[in-house]
């Protein structure tokens, strides 16, 4: 049997190693998906947890800890490189819709992978803006809050 895909944006993905809303459905939806993303992910995660700790919303003992949690977790994830091919349907995505730059990579990587392997992933978010944009550009969405 094959497995059933997900997309995770980064807001999302973050959601399986910090404990904020949304963060059941989250890891019930990993749980029963394998995960794909954009090779973008790590830089965005690991820049979240940053701003996290510089904020005084983590402590070192355990943003060390999430960061190796992080780290490990992402060697499971198919990663979609940003290839000029995204960036060009990225910059279409962008003027078309509410989509942030960061948003348009993520559903540019999304509907690229969708169209090279004909496989229908669910795009799984936790951004308003970008779920919005996910349905606008026909795929199916799972929104976790």
């Amino acid at each position: 049997m094959e497995p059933t895909w997900a997309y995770f944006d980064t807001s999302t993905y973050l959601k399986l190693y910090v404990r904020e809303q949304g963060t059941e459905k989250a890891v019930k939806t990993a749980k029963t998906h394998r995960i794909v993303s954009s090779s973008v992910l790590s830089v965005e995660c690991l820049s979240a947890l940053s701003r996290r700790q510089q904020a005084g919303e983590v402590d070192e003992k355990t943003f060390k800890a999430i960061l190796k949690n992080i780290r490990q977790g992402l060697e499971a994830v198919e990663t979609v490189r940003v290839t000029d091919d995204v960036l060009k349907q990225a910059e279409e995505i962008t003027l078309r819709s509410v989509a942030r730059a960061m948003d348009a990579i993520h559903l540019s990587s999304a509907l690229l992978f969708r169209e090279k392997t004909g496989i229908d992933l669910a795009f799984v978010t936790s951004d308003t803006k970008q779920h919005e944009a996910a349905l606008h550009e026909g795929l199916r969405t799972v929104f976790v809050g």
